[in-house]
């Protein structure tokens, strides 16, 4: 395989690969370094803050790593905002959530800083609550459609997420005391882009329909769904948070989540089996889609360090449930596989772990950290224990 120029990339040997357990999931503390310094130089370049999102990463060592050096964390639920409580120091978490609990809200009024409601009915139910303890908002969908695939799209038809902006203008006019409290706009519209153009025409567009409570709000979240990394010109973006400054006066949030840890994880895998399906040549991996669920929920298809579209040697990699369409994709090396061999997939730091299941009881990766001296360093094991206490069984056992 070709691996030295890549394994150079990611700082460790392909010798060492050899000594750790597999499945295994690696996050780079150089490159999520590197990530936040871009987040850096966005915040010192438009005097916005920058916040991470939970949602794509939530590891508990890596954040705390990431704390200092962000204005806070986004999160969508309860426990996310207990685990960002717990790490946050002198920043401040935000929430925004489809689905607020009754119960919830006194400890939500106690460990976060801000709150984007949802929904008309939500912000009623709860502001006056909350208003006392948290900055209120809402967030609000701007009916700007980017996305071709729906499934990712939030401003999808009869999308779930946020105040429709024609429902909010209407609102504003016929009814502007139901707002009054409202210190804050959250707008989500795009998911993975690098075009910032798309940002600074939502920001039009609020300012078009939605002047008049522009005018009365002290801040707006421009939520995540760029990748800033690797966009070729911020500048459209730049214009943007200008602009909201300079005409409302507002303090400018943006909560990257995929842009800050994408490229600085990796899936270690070892080859389990090698054979022949009619034409073609599959390579079980001891890894599974259900540790990249993203691989089989929207048919995104993982890099693998190594692969060449035209080298000799073809296989199909699949993962080891009987789940058929646990298969990963067609790749290419430069020799063939073998039984044993220690298969990279990188760019696959955003939700995996979040989302990674133990289907078929296979187990989720070990997590490593791949250290600023070079070191890969256990973080967490997961075990049999793990897996039998989610269905009751240590319960049972020790009873």
């Amino acid at each position: 395989m070709q691996v030295s120029n890549v394994y150079n990339n990611l700082r460790f040997s392909y010798d060492w690969l050899k000594n750790i357990e597999t499945p295994a999931f690696i996050y780079d503390e150089v490159a999520i370094e590197r990530l936040l310094d871009l987040g850096n130089q966005v915040r010192e370049q438009s005097s916005c803050k920058v916040l991470f999102s939970l949602k794509p990463f939530s590891f508990y060592d890596a954040l705390a790593k990431m704390a200092p050096r962000l204005d806070g964390f986004a999160v969508s639920s309860l426990f996310e905002a207990r685990l960002a409580s717990q790490i946050i120091g002198s920043g401040s978490v935000h929430i925004t959530t489809p689905g607020i609990r009754s119960e919830e809200t006194a400890e939500i009024g106690t460990i976060c800083n801000f709150i984007s409601f949802n929904s008309l009915p939500q912000w009623d139910l709860y502001h006056e609550e909350l208003k006392v303890q948290l900055s209120c908002g809402l967030r609000v969908n701007p009916q700007l459609s980017f996305v071709d695939d729906q499934r990712y799209d939030p401003c999808r038809p009869y999308s779930k997420l946020g105040v429709p902006l024609a429902d909010l203008v209407t609102v504003a006019t016929r009814d502007p005391e139901r707002l009054s409290g409202v210190e804050g706009i959250h707008v989500h519209s795009n998911c993975e882009s690098t075009d910032f153009t798309e940002l600074r025409t939502t920001v039009m567009h609020l300012h078009d329909e939605l002047g008049n409570l522009l005018q009365r709000v002290k801040w707006i979240n421009l939520g995540g769904g760029y990748l800033i990394g690797d966009s070729k010109d911020l500048t459209p973006f730049y214009e943007a948070v200008e602009f909201l400054r300079a005409n409302y006066g507002l303090q400018v949030f943006i909560e990257p989540g995929s842009a800050f840890i994408q490229s600085a994880g990796y899936i270690v895998s070892t080859v389990l089996d090698v054979y022949q399906s009619g034409y073609a040549n599959i390579a079980v991996l001891d890894t599974t889609v259900n540790h990249m669920p993203e691989v089989f929920e929207y048919g995104y298809e993982p890099d693998v360090v190594g692969h060449d579209n035209d080298a000799a040697f073809e296989y199909i990699l699949a993962g080891c449930t009987c789940l058929a369409g646990d298969v990963f994709g067609e790749y290419g090396f430069d020799r063939p596989l073998k039984v044993g061999e220690r298969i990279v997939f990188y760019n696959v730091g955003a939700y995996t772990l979040s989302k990674a299941h133990m289907f078929n009881g296979v187990n989720l990766p070990a997590i490593y950290a791949l250290t600023e001296a070079g070191d890969l360093v256990l973080k967490q094991r997961f075990t049999y224990d793990d897996f039998a206490a989610k269905w009751g069984a240590n319960a049972r056992i020790n009873h």
